[in-house]
This record gives structure tokens, C-alpha cells and sequence, in this order.
């Protein structure tokens, strides 16, 4: 039986836009991207590949790729300001081969989008996607902020972000609650603490990460509330480096890199559920309808995992709405479950309520003592838990 050929219109090219867009344009339908950049070019810090992520990158071909530009990590250490061990978690625990990767996200959007670039697909630029409109036939075509119109597609995936501007426009609504705190971060060379993704914590104020990136290459970030980013700027470079060093004495080799306040990019962080993924005629993927904060480290590795799912899904189903609805019944459970510990989660380790600083401090370090606490403990990390009352998620 010949599979029907779809138009398909992907508003959005970071990681989510550009894997499904490469595995349908694979699937042989006629695949155009819409992306609201002049150029694409790599963009953003460095990303914890997990073995969730792993396992899509694999089926793509793209896994020796990415990660022989990327740095092994094989254990996550918490500790205090002071020296006192947190929590430490060994990825061998779950097999010995289990490992994460410390990876520059343009590494892995450059690897995507080479590969995106062999197929048919279409990418336009400069396409800033602000409303939809459906036909009388029941195609879809999209507007652009400069007047453009593209399509008519016969389904369109939308895959712009946690700030997408389809929401309204296709009557779907979400839940978006910021966050008061965001990141500091910048990229250098270095190796950091080879094998681990290094975290500082004092209370829940005060948050430092180290992360090897491979190609030599290390990312640091430093928790900051968004209100007192200007008090930081008005302070001082050398003020908020003292105060780091002091915090942190492993981040001295990158802070020796740090000459000019404007090396130092910071991203903000919004929790987004969207309470329906998809109508007949659209449907959300990736941050697009369950952004997180990345304090569990798996925004890349859920984007990879949606964009496989939904291929699956399409090649399965007899229409694109029922390829919608065997998605959403798909991921939902897992996807559930991760927004709602990453947002549980979130304010233990940056937040203005200290009581909750105070708690895991007292809670976290004796939780891996339990066998079955320690492997689900695991298994969220790697990004392959099923649920709440699931075990290990099937993937491949």
C-alpha cells in the first residue's frame, strides 16, 4: 500500500523544526521550513545530550557525528559552596556504558542541518510566522509579519518555541508561568572538570554549573534573578568574577577568559503547558507547547524525542489528525511527568524561598540510599522514564 505524500509546513528550524522536518522530507513529503532568522547559524550554550537523545541521533545516522565533538560525561556532582557533597549521580549506575555528553548546541544544529540540507526539504528564511488561515478545501496557509503567505499545506507542525505566536492564532491555550530567575552563561576554552557536569549550590539563591563541551571547550553558568541583572551590571565585571571564584575556585580558567561584561549572555526561562497539542490542521511540538526550566537537562533530548515520535506516528497512521491524536497519546504520560518534576523540582535549586533550600539539603542527599529511588532517579536523568508509575520508555 503506497503511503499518501503530504505538504507539510514546519514553522520553526532550531532543534525540534529541523529533526522532524528531516525525518518527514526522509518519508518522502514535501517538507518546507519556515524559520523567522536572516541566516541560520549556530546559536546558544552548551546542551547535556542524554541517552534519550542518544538514541534518536543514532536512528538519524548523526550520533558518531555529534558525539565525537562532544565531552563524556559520566557522573553529575552536586556540592556545596563549601566543599560539602550534595548529591552525586554516576550514569554507570544505570549500565556501564551509560554516559551523557556535554555538547555545543551549534554542533548539534550544524549536524542536523547538513543533513537537513541532502533531503528536499525547503527552508525560507526571514519568515517571521504570526497567524494561519484555513481554506475552503481544508488547507492550511500561514502569514508572515512582512505580508508573505506560504503554503497551502495539508498540515503544519509548529515548532517556534516557548514564545510561539500560533497558540492564538490556531485558539489553543497554555499555562506560561516565567521564571524569576534565569543564567548568566558563556562558552570558553577549557575542559572544566573533565567527565562531570559540575553544579555549586549555596541554599537555593545561589546556583554555578561547569560543563565540558568537547573541542576543548567548557560553558559556564551562574544563577541570577532577573531583577538584579542591572544591579550586577552597575557592580562590575571584576565585582560579580570575585564573587564567582570565591563561590566556585574550579571556575577560575574560564573566568580568566572573561574580560568584557558583554561576553556574558543571559537567557530567561518560562514553564509552558499548553493544554491541547494540536487541532485538526496544526499540530506543537518541542518547546512550542511544554517549555521547561533546564535544571533536569532535557530540552534537546524531549525536542529529538517529539520529532521522532511524531514521524512514527505519521508513518503509522492513515491521516495526518489521526498521526495528532496517536502522538498525543504517545508522549503525553512521559512528557507529563518531566514538565511536572522539572517544575516541582525548579525551585529547590533557584528560588527565593529558603525553606526549600533548607529541605533538599536534608531530603536529597539520602535518596539515592533506597535501590528503587536511585534507578528512577536515573532513568528521569537519562530521559528514558516512562511516567510517574512507568518504568523505562521504549524508544527505537
Amino acid at each position: 500500500m503506497t503511503r499518501p505524500c503530504y505538504d507539510v509546513g514546519v514553522v520553526g528550524c532550531g532543534v525540534a523544526g529541523a529533526s522532524v522536518a528531516l525525518l518527514l522530507a526522509q518519508q518522502g513529503h514535501r517538507v518546507t521550513v519556515l524559520e523567522q532568522a536572516e541566516s541560520l547559524r549556530p546559536i546558544g550554550a552548551g546542551v547535556l545530550l542524554q541517552l534519550s537523545g542518544q538514541i534518536i541521533l543514532d536512528y538519524l545516522g548523526l550520533s558518531q557525528a555529534v558525539c565525537q565533538r562532544a565531552a563524556p560525561i559520566v557522573r553529575l556532582n552536586a556540592r556545596h559552596w563549601d566543599g560539602r557533597p550534595l548529591i552525586q549521580t554516576r550514569y554507570t549506575d544505570l549500565s556501564p556504558d551509560c554516559r551523557a555528553y556535554g555538547v555545543h548546541r551549534g554542533v548539534l544544529f550544524d549536524a542536523l542541518h547538513r543533513l537537513l540540507k541532502q533531503t528536499s526539504a525547503e527552508i525560507r528564511l526571514n519568515c517571521r510566522i504570526t497567524s494561519r488561515q484555513i481554506r475552503s478545501d481544508r488547507r492550511v496557509l500561514l502569514h508572515d509579519s512582512q505580508g508573505g503567505t506560504h503554503g497551502p499545506f495539508d498540515f503544519v507542525l509548529a515548532t517556534d518555541g516557548a514564545r510561539s505566536r500560533l497558540r492564538e492564532s490556531c485558539g489553543l491555550s497554555a499555562w506560561i508561568t516565567p521564571y524569576n530567575h534565569g543564567t548568566l552563561w558563556i562558552i570558553t576554552p577549557g575542559t572544566g572538570v573533565p567527565g562531570e557536569l559540575l553544579q555549586v549550590v549555596r541554599g537555593n539563591r545561589y546556583l554555578l554549573g561547569l560543563l565540558p563541551l568537547g573541542d576543548e571547550l567548557v560553558t559556564l553558568y551562574w544563577g541570577v534573578r532577573s531583577e538584579d541583572l542591572d544591579f550586577l551590571r552597575r557592580r562590575g565585571l571584576e565585582a560579580l568574577k570575585a564573587e564567582i571564584l570565591a563561590f566556585a575556585p574550579e571556575a577560575e580558567p574560564v573566568l580568566a577568559h572573561v574580560i568584557d561584561w558583554e561576553q556574558l549572555l543571559f537567557t530567561s526561562y518560562q514553564h509552558v503547558h499548553q493544554w491541547r497539542w494540536y487541532d485538526d490542521y496544526t499540530l506543537f511540538l518541542g518547546d512550542a507547547c511544554h517549555a521547561m526550566s533546564p535544571h533536569l537537562g532535557q530540552g534537546i533530548n524531549l525536542a529529538l524525542l517529539d520529532a521522532w515520535q511524531f514521524a512514527r506516528s505519521l508513518e503509522r497512521s492513515p491521516t495526518p489528525q489521526r498521526a495528532f491524536a496517536h502522538y498525543a497519546r504517545a508522549r503525553r504520560v512521559s512528557l507529563n511527568y518531566y514538565a511536572s518534576i522539572t517544575y516541582l523540582l525548579s525551585p529547590f535549586f533557584q528560588s527565593d524561598w529558603s525553606l526549600l533550600g533548607w529541605g533538599r539539603d536534608r531530603v536529597l542527599p539520602y535518596l539515592p540510599w533506597i535501590p528503587w529511588v536511585r534507578e528512577q532517579m536515573l532513568l528521569t536523568v537519562c530521559g528514558v522514564k516512562g511516567g510517574f508509575l512507568r518504568g523505562r520508555m521504549p524508544i527505537g
